[in-house]
């Protein structure tokens, strides 16, 4: 599958290159070509007036903590992990564990980040996957 991005204005991740505006081609989940493009694709979207980039990764989101957000806020770090995060972990049961990471991962898809790397707790390893997974396929929905 072919897709033609027509048009957009290209923020090139290279130092000491300026952005132009150009038309992107992507074949499969690549960008094949940058520039003036005349190869038919299977499918073209105008995207005139429209930032195209690189998509952004956050390297750090704990979505088992989710839900605790803006609890305890003005705590030192330590105090707050042992005080709130590391108890309210350990109480999660799988339909708060599953709750928290689905909304996390739909604020990562939110903040329009193209990958992310998961942190994961002892107590919720291989539960918070499982549920990452589920959850990452239902943010893209």
């Amino acid at each position: 599958m072919t897709v033609l991005l027509r048009g957009g204005f290209v923020l090139p991740l290279t130092e000491g290159t300026r952005p132009l505006q150009a038309d992107v081609l992507i074949s499969g989940t690549r960008v094949a070509e940058i520039g003036a493009i005349g190869t038919k694709a299977d499918e073209t979207v105008d995207v005139s007036g429209c930032v195209l980039m690189a998509g952004l990764v956050q390297t750090h989101v704990h979505l088992v903590q989710t839900i605790f957000r803006g609890l305890a806020e003005d705590m030192a770090l330590l105090d707050w992990l042992r005080a709130r995060v590391w108890p309210l972990e350990a109480a999660l049961d799988e339909a708060s564990l599953r709750a928290s990471v689905r909304l996390g991962s739909c604020s990562v898809e939110r903040r329009r980040s193209s990958t992310w790397a998961r942190r994961i707790t002892a107590t919720w390893s291989r539960r918070s996957s499982s549920a990452a997974v589920s959850a990452r396929g239902s943010a893209k929905r």
